[in-house]
């Protein structure tokens, strides 16, 4: 990552080939009516990653991803509104991000208080992640020079912790655990199969392809692709929660 982040193309190279997946599944959120184009959204990505690269603290102790994830989609949504399109959900993200509001909900019914990144994650059965991806785009990022509190009410405990990148301390207390030498042990931790069906799936080496399409160029069943697949993102997940 030093290297890196003294402008080393190699190192740099290095850093986009290691997160392209995780910035394939932001992208893959994004969708509105005139179609945004899902490369655009993918170069935006990366000039996201280099951003927080060049920004990142290590001895701030805030996992990176943590850090770097606000800056990809800060960055997409901003294409999207230089575009003069409204960011919208997929059918998919939406129902995910109703179960998410419904446990907001019932958190502050059965409990009384306002539910962490943590129990979100726990009720609704998702990674930290997810939850944290559903919220920030269904609520569009602060902007860079905005205050915390600049309009005098109450920071929001969910999505204005979570979306600014200087709140290291909030992020250590909603976003533990996410070790810096496991993030760069994964790519070794998927098999070449596995990534080829995240690539074909997430379109990062060209469109989406369906299940149905991957498992007839590998020759095997849609449904045996599907449990690849969730194999793999299980060990995405088990890295980001």
């Amino acid at each position: 990552m030093s290297a890196a982040k003294r402008g080393d193309p190699v190192a740099r190279a290095a850093v986009v080939e290691h997160f392209q997946f995780l910035i394939a599944g932001v992208a893959r959120i994004y969708r509105n009516s005139r179609s945004v184009d899902r490369t655009e959204l993918m170069q935006e990505g990366v000039v996201g990653l280099l951003t927080a690269v060049e920004r990142y603290d290590a001895g701030k102790g805030t996992p990176f991803w943590a850090y770097a994830s606000w800056w990809v989609r800060q960055a997409m949504q901003r294409l999207v509104a230089e575009l003069g399109r409204p960011v919208v959900l997929s059918d998919r993200a939406l129902r995910q991000l109703a179960r998410v509001k419904d446990a907001y909900g019932e958190c502050l019914r059965s409990r009384g208080h306002e539910p962490t990144l943590c129990e979100l994650a726990v009720d609704t059965g998702f990674s930290k992640e997810q939850v944290e991806i559903l919220l920030a785009v269904d609520r569009p990022a602060r902007g860079l020079e905005d205050p915390r509190n600049g309009d005098g009410g109450s920071p929001d405990p969910l999505v204005e912790t979570v979306a600014d990148p200087r709140a290291e301390d909030d992020y250590e207390r909603v976003l533990p655990g996410l070790a810096a030498e496991k993030l760069r042990q994964l790519p070794e931790d998927l098999s070449e199969r596995e990534k080829d069906i995240l690539r074909a799936r997430f379109g990062v080496d060209g469109p989406e392809r369906t299940l149905r399409e991957i498992g007839t160029r590998l020759g095997l069943s849609a449904e045996r692709v599907r449990q690849i697949e969730e194999r793999a993102l299980d060990k995405l997940r088990a890295v980001l929660c």
